[in-house]
């Protein structure tokens, strides 16, 4: 692979998390007394915290929301997360190279600055960027874009890295090279995934790939 610039992904991308993003919405409800909706981790990992507090507690203020959502997730960052296998070594790789780096997250940036320091990855990036700084999500192309642009590497060398298939998607659609990321939590097959992306790491592949 002939790479220059690598966008990264944080959650089940860089980190295990997860397992806990997958409850998390559940977890909120019934701690404020709702009964949660049919599929409602599912649709929050699909379509977002805005877009699930629509429909799920639009009586609430989003604000609100988020300050729970992101208590419930701060301790779980803090007592389990861990890197995913074989990262540590890819960016060390990555970096030997000279390939700029930068991250492109939906997790609020205190949180992502945070758990990254904690792991001892945050070195490796050149900034970061989120969904709610740059004011829309990644089913639309502007955070790669944009992160692209702030890199300053081609096009055709700069890759993507996510595991969502609603973000590798975007990256498909608009023409973003993308490296999709398997995680255990997706809601569809791996070959669906593998078959949008111009490179897939599979469970086994522990982050190996040839760098030219």
């Amino acid at each position: 692979m002939k790479i220059t610039g690598a966008i990264f992904d944080m959650d089940g991308t860089l980190i295990n998390s997860m397992d806990y993003w997958a409850i998390v919405a559940t977890e909120y409800l019934k701690s404020i007394g709702l009964e949660p909706p049919k599929d409602t981790d599912r649709d929050y990992l699909e379509n977002g915290m805005k877009s699930w507090h629509k429909r799920a507690c639009p009586d609430i203020p989003y604000e609100e929301v988020s300050r729970g959502i992101y208590g419930i997730m701060e301790k779980y960052y803090d007592e389990h997360v861990s890197l995913k296998e074989g990262v540590l070594e890819m960016l060390e790789r990555l970096k030997a190279h000279g390939v700029k780096m930068c991250l492109a997250t939906a997790t609020d940036r205190f949180m992502v600055e945070k758990v990254l320091n904690q792991l001892g990855i945050l070195e490796y990036f050149s900034f970061i960027l989120t969904s709610g700084e740059v004011g829309l999500g990644k089913r639309y192309p502007l955070i790669y874009e944009k992160a692209r642009e702030a890199l300053g590497t081609d096009k055709e060398t700069t890759y993507v890295f996510e595991d969502a298939l609603y973000a590798i998607n975007t990256c498909n659609q608009n023409g973003i090279k993308v490296v999709g990321v398997y995680d255990k939590n997706v809601f569809v097959g791996e070959k669906e995934i593998a078959s949008l992306c111009d490179y897939y790491l599979d469970k086994d592949s522990k982050y190996q790939f040839e760098i030219e």
